[in-house]
């Protein structure tokens, strides 16, 4: 059962966190989780390396420079909505490209709240299935008479 729980609670956990604006100073350090929102320029200019359309990037940052965000990509999402996943590889996007900058950081009240209605969930189910033999109808043998039959 906790293997079943395990998965079906991982696909929310990506709610559980927020973007907030990218601080310049000081110099992000690498690994952070960050998205890339691209300029219409930005977008023509990387096309050759994450294809047309591209108009945001997220991943880990390896390295920045005043020119360059060196990212680790891990998932593009295009104009339409229609999200890449990639497993990592190393794009170089100019500063001049990108129009907005976020950092991706845990939400503890997200968390909290996830985290308070998935126990009221699991807590509600025990009790309605009576899963844990304690509580619910007595099961008993409904009234009747001994057991001989005569």
């Amino acid at each position: 059962m906790r293997g079943g729980t395990l998965l079906l609670i991982v696909p929310f956990l990506g709610a559980c966190y927020t973007y907030v604006p990218l601080q310049t100073s000081p110099v992000p350090a690498p690994g952070t989780k960050i998205s890339l929102v691209l300029t219409d320029q930005g977008r023509v200019d990387a096309a050759p390396q994450i294809g047309p359309y591209a108009m945001r990037v997220e991943g880990s940052l390896l390295q920045t420079t005043d020119a360059d965000y060196l990212v680790a990509v891990s998932d593009v999402v295009d104009i339409r909505g229609i999200h890449s996943k990639w497993t990592g590889e190393s794009v170089p996007l100019p500063r001049s490209g990108v129009a907005n900058s976020y950092e991706r950081l845990l939400s503890k009240p997200r968390t909290a709240m996830f985290a308070l209605g998935m126990t009221a969930a699991v807590v509600a189910l025990i009790a309605s299935r009576n899963l844990l033999g304690i509580g619910g109808s007595g099961g008993g043998d409904n009234g009747g008479g001994g057991g001989n039959g005569q």
